[in-house]
């Protein structure tokens, strides 16, 4: 009777211990990314009041006699491979992982925990951190990093005194000439000639422009053309003085029977630069191919001339852009953070990086929804989400992975089990109570 009093307590313990992990998964059922524990019962020691004994010439063989001591909590397994619904919450900063990877961060004592929540935020000094701890996020800082060398994300590019700093502007380099000259175009004889302009970006990031005359050369040769730099201005289209060599003309050249370019100033690719000067001299210089005219008559009886000028080469390379204010930034499947830019350019600012582990359910839960290694959950092997096949969502959470079915079935059989331990132990002292009675 009083191994059966012992059994019932160790039974109420144990129960006890289950409900205390179920009260905690139903308290977490809406936390962002928990994952479920479950119980494990193991029956206790046992008391052998008789061997067990082979079979002999005279007798068979015997079973033991083994009395059990009760049960114990044999094991708490976190459910973590089970991945939770995601939750839409259109916030940037909200990433969900789908797969088995774990985001990484640094805590205040400088070691590395791992966790599946991906509520971040963006501190005074533009680092991604935790939002509930201000963890820093371990990512790469430049592209082409491996995942090993991580450090902190700093998705807002901020000076010192924590204004943004502006992405500068890059010069055009290349400027591309294109059209056709025609041989009937009578205003090519006149001293105005053909005008063409073209906006381009300075060393500086202002807007610069330049404006070509097209003649016929002064001659009767209906295949040798001249272009003239006839003003350079600047972003207020105010002409700027001396900002070339005077009369800087272009010799153009053209075959007499296809009309196919030539020459530009004897250059065969049509390519000719020229560097601007004084007070244009922050344009810089720029390259100008005039490779892609013609010179023939055009059909239907016109005239005209039809040319066009472009910043950049075919495939928009050289092309330049002004200066720009960052407005916004998106993180992207693979855990790529890009900034993006008013003058539509965009950077890489990083790219997380995430960790994950032989034995998952090794790990040890350290509050606030992060983990860490332990001796059996294995070293973290670091990677980018998409090396094992997983992808990142940006706008979306991963909600806990708690099935309230499972928990209130669990929470019957519990309150059933320790009902019923209750039972042995008031039976064994209704028992002990008889044997005091004998006396009587």
């Amino acid at each position: 009777m009083i191994r059966s009093l012992w059994s019932g307590v160790a039974g109420l313990k144990t129960h006890q211990l289950k409900m205390d992990v179920i009260g905690n998964n139903v308290a977490n059922v809406n936390t962002t990314s928990y994952k479920n524990q479950q119980t494990t019962f193991g029956d206790l020691l046992y008391q052998t009041s008789r061997r067990a004994n082979g079979a002999s010439e005279v007798r068979g063989g015997t079973n033991a006699r083994q009395i059990g001591l009760g049960a114990k909590t044999s094991a708490i397994m976190t459910n973590v491979g089970k991945q939770g619904s995601i939750q839409q919450t259109d916030n940037a900063l909200d990433v969900s992982i789908s797969g088995d990877s774990f985001f990484v961060v640094r805590n205040e004592q400088n070691q590395l925990n791992y966790t599946r929540d991906g509520s971040f935020s963006i501190d005074a000094n533009g680092y991604l951190v935790t939002r509930s701890d201000g963890y820093y996020i371990q990512g790469t800082q430049a592209e082409g990093d491996a995942a090993g060398t991580m450090g902190r994300i700093q998705v807002l590019p901020l000076d010192e005194e924590g204004n943004l700093i502006n992405l500068p502007g890059e010069a055009t380099t290349y400027a591309r000439i294109e059209g056709n000259i025609s041989r009937t175009d009578k205003m090519l004889s006149s001293e105005g000639g053909r005008t063409v302009e073209i906006e381009f970006y300075g060393t500086d990031g202002n807007t610069y422009s330049v404006k070509f005359r097209f003649t016929d050369a002064g001659d009767d040769n209906d295949t040798t053309y001249q272009a003239t730099v006839a003003g350079v201005y600047d972003n207020n289209h105010n002409l700027i003085d001396n900002a070339v060599d005077e009369n800087t003309n272009i010799a153009l050249n053209y075959d007499p029977t296809t009309g196919k370019f030539v020459s530009a100033n004897g250059a065969e690719n049509g390519q000719v630069q020229i560097a601007f000067q004084g007070d244009a001299a922050a344009a810089g210089a720029l390259t100008f191919d005039f490779s892609g005219t013609t010179n023939y008559a055009p059909l239907n009886g016109q005239t005209s001339s039809k040319l066009e000028a472009h910043r950049g080469d075919a495939e928009g390379n050289f092309e330049g852009y002004p200066e720009g204010k960052m407005n916004g930034f998106a993180i992207s499947r693979d855990g790529t953070i890009t900034r993006f830019y008013n003058n539509g350019q965009d950077r890489f600012a990083g790219r997380i990086v995430v960790a994950e582990f032989a034995n998952v359910t090794g790990l040890s839960k350290e509050g606030e929804n992060l983990y860490a290694a332990t001796g059996n959950s294995g070293a973290a092997q670091m990677m980018f989400v998409t090396d094992d096949g997983g992808y990142m969502t940006s706008g979306t959470l991963e909600m806990s992975n708690v099935d309230l079915s499972t928990e209130f079935t669990d929470m019957i059989t519990t309150q059933r089990g320790f009902q019923a331990n209750s039972r042995v132990i008031t039976v064994s002292d209704t028992l002990l109570d008889e044997l005091r009675r004998l006396k009587q």
